[in-house]
This record gives structure tokens, C-alpha cells and sequence, in this order.
């Protein structure tokens, strides 16, 4: 259950919030379709959690129901990848005999590097309008973890959330005390040249200040737990550093490929695994991100919000 890099998986049990029949289950390959599917399929009600959590996975392959529902359109469980994260989820209730939209839960299996099941878990939580690991009906949850995850509690269910979210938080301000240090870096160089023909101290200082206002929007954001933003943020702050530097910034539309060869390469790092983000801005590790090798069939699930 542990955050950390000891282990490649996660579990989190989960309140759902509310479901509408807006997805269907194809009953010749179980996989999960819009509602307009026209072949024979099944209604599926996923809930707000899982249509969320989806929606958020990079290039998902089509989502299959491993356990399919059956009379009732709210429990069932299904299986997606994503890259190197593997994702499983079961809707159950436990609570009311499953008559309540508040009387089900999700339960949300991570497999996969700790920087992807962070990442997920980040997005999720800020995405949600309220804690996901806090039950409408405590008593009945209770009851239901402990009788199908005995070695599951409350406390650790939510230390489990709580460690993944804090995983993404620790990094993103890694990645932004780089960009502090890189603005300090470039800084002293833009003190100590001369514009040339290439480059102009002028239009640099600018690029600074703009490279200033980026960080507190990175870091604004980040207290807000916006990911994107701060991913943003950063992009745009690289390009700056890079045009204010006047080993690699080019003003005046002269181009000299030798110039690029240090530039600062930040908008390649990613939240990954056993890796220091080094202050030494000679020698920052670009961190290998997740790709893709092949179009992946993807499911539509932003149209619409789940509300009861």
C-alpha cells in the first residue's frame, strides 16, 4: 500500500457521488462503449469516479469489463491500460441494497511506476469536488472494507490517497526550485554580457521578468493542485530561460546551431521514480517520459458530467 518505490501498485476504495446511464457494454467483446453504440450492448452505469479517472489516462486502451454487470447496472469491474499503468475498477454498493447512487464505492487498483499512480491520483482528486476517500455512510463502509479488504482501514485507505497526492506535490516543487536556480543561473550571465549581434540584453531582461511571473503562476497553481497549469507554467518558463540566456538566445533571426547544445531542457522532465532532480544545472536529468507506440481506440467520456 506504501507510496513509495517499494511497491508497483495501489489500492484506494473510494465514494461514489453519483451515475448516470450514459456509457453501455458491448455484449460481443465486453468492452465499454458510448451510449449511441448501436450493436447489442448492455447499459453500465460508471459513476463519477471511473468516468473521471478515465478521462484523465493518456491514449487509455478501450476499457473491457472483466466482470461484466448483470441485473445490476452499477457493479461490475473492468480493466484498462494506459502506457506502463494498468488500472482496475469495481463498482459495488454497500449501502442501502444498492438503490442509492451514495451507497456505492469504487475500488481503484494502480499497477504501475509510482510517478504514473501519483500522477492519476494528483488529477483525480483535484478533478473531484470532494474528498474520495471520505464515505457518505461510514458505519456500512466500514463494515464492507473490513468483511472484502480486511487488510484495508479508513486510516490506511486514506494515508494511501494521502501519500500519492503528497508524492506529486514533493516533485512538481522540485522542479520548480530547478527553475528558481536556472533563473539565478542565466541571471548572473545576462549580468555579465554584452548584447551582440546575436543577442540582446534588453529583450533578456524581459524574458527574466516574464520567467519571475511564470514561477509564482507555477507556484500559485501547485497550491491549487492544478497540474496542468504548473506543467504549463514551466514550458513557458523554459522557453524564456532559454531566449534570455546568451549562449542560446537568438534575437536578431540568426541561427547557429552550435548555440543549441546547452540549452536548458526542462519541459521533458517528468515526475518519475528514484530520481533526484539535480541543482547542478550543468548536468539536469531529463527524465524519460511515457509513449506511445500505437493509436489506441479511445472512449469519449468528457461529454457530460456525472450528477444525480
Amino acid at each position: 500500500m506504501a507510496a513509495e518505490g517499494q511497491t508497483q501498485s495501489s489500492i484506494l476504495v473510494c465514494q461514489v457521488r453519483s451515475a448516470k446511464s450514459e456509457h453501455k457494454m458491448d455484449e460481443t467483446n465486453f468492452l465499454l462503449r458510448t451510449k449511441n453504440f448501436p450493436s447489442p450492448s448492455k447499459v453500465v452505469y460508471l459513476g463519477n469516479v471511473t468516468s473521471t479517472l478515465i478521462s484523465l489516462l493518456e491514449n487509455p486502451e478501450t476499457p473491457i469489463f472483466t466482470v461484466p454487470p448483470s441485473y445490476n447496472e452499477q457493479k461490475w469491474t473492468l480493466e484498462t491500460t494506459s502506457g506502463q499503468l494498468k488500472v482496475t475498477i469495481s463498482s459495488d454498493s454497500y449501502w442501502g441494497f444498492g438503490l442509492f447512487n451514495s451507497g456505492y464505492l469504487n475500488i481503484i487498483t494502480l499497477e504501475g511506476p509510482i510517478h504514473l499512480r501519483s500522477r492519476v491520483v494528483y488529477d483525480l482528486t483535484s478533478a473531484l469536488p470532494y474528498k474520495p476517500w471520505e464515505f457518505k455512510h461510514l458505519s456500512s463502509a466500514h463494515k464492507w472494507i473490513k468483511r472484502n479488504f480486511p487488510e484495508v482501514d479508513e486510516k490506511k485507505n486514506q494515508h494511501t490517497w494521502s501519500e500519492l497526492i503528497d508524492y506529486s506535490n514533493r516533485r512538481f516543487n522540485e522542479i520548480i526550485q530547478v527553475m528558481k536556480s536556472a533563473l539565478e543561473k542565466v541571471s548572473r550571465k545576462v549580468k555579465l554580457t554584452d548584447s551582440n549581434e546575436f543577442w540582446n540584453k534588453e529583450k533578456a531582461r524581459v524574458s527574466l521578468a516574464a520567467v519571475e511571473f511564470d514561477l509564482e503562476l507555477a507556484r500559485g497553481a501547485l497550491a491549487d493542485n492544478n497540474a496542468p497549469a504548473v506543467e504549463r507554467a514551466i514550458a513557458r518558463i523554459e522557453a524564456s530561460l532559454i531566449e534570455a540566456d546568451p549562449e542560446t538566445g537568438v534575437h536578431d533571426n540568426e541561427y547557429n546551431d552550435d548555440l543549441q547544445k546547452d540549452s536548458i531542457v526542462i519541459s521533458e522532465i517528468t515526475i518519475e521514480e528514484k530520481v533526484s532532480v539535480t541543482k547542478d544545472l550543468d548536468s539536469i536529468n531529463q527524465i524519460d517520459s511515457v509513449t506511445q507506440n500505437e493509436d489506441i481506440p479511445l472512449i469519449d467520456l468528457t461529454i457530460g458530467s456525472e450528477q444525480e
